[in-house]
């Protein structure tokens, strides 16, 4: 897989990132698998009372109707700044998203913005999923997803 996400709608793309966030954040399986998602570096997001999102390659809006605590999705530089006044913040990044051959690939990881802001930010851990449309037009994970940690 390699280069953006061209050939892909940005709303499909929307879609498939809110389905891996909400699995994940609700420690569910991705549709077409059967295990729940879980990796120990989420506990620094689902402790926080706010889910920090960075903009940066998200393509769209989120629909986290079913996620229950509130979402924001804002500049890296605005979760920096967050960061500095009140404490180290831990936040979701998408990375860029991949596409060949009718699969998409969504990779989620987590962050935390340090307090000191001359320190960069602290990646922990993440999820890389490959979702393929079904003939029923459904997306699903077509393989367990990956978790990594850096």
């Amino acid at each position: 897989m390699s280069g953006e996400a061209d050939d892909v709608s940005r709303n499909i793309i929307a879609m498939l990132q809110s389905i891996m966030l909400t699995s994940v954040l609700q420690q569910q399986p991705l549709p077409g698998q059967t295990q729940p998602v879980r990796f120990p570096d989420l506990a620094f997001i689902t402790e926080s009372p706010t889910v920090l999102i960075s903009i940066d390659n998200v393509v769209g809006q989120f629909n986290a109707a079913d996620i229950d605590k509130p979402v924001e999705v804002l500049l890296e530089s605005e979760i920096r700044e967050a960061a500095a006044k009140s404490g180290d913040r831990a936040y979701i990044r998408f990375q860029p998203t991949e596409e060949r051959d009718g699969q998409v690939r969504i990779v989620l990881e987590v962050r935390i913005a340090p307090k000191e802001p001359d320190i960069q930010p602290l990646g922990l851990g993440g999820i890389r999923a490959t979702f393929t449309r079904r003939p029923s037009g459904d997306w699903e994970a077509t393989e367990p997803p990956v978790l990594f940690g850096f």
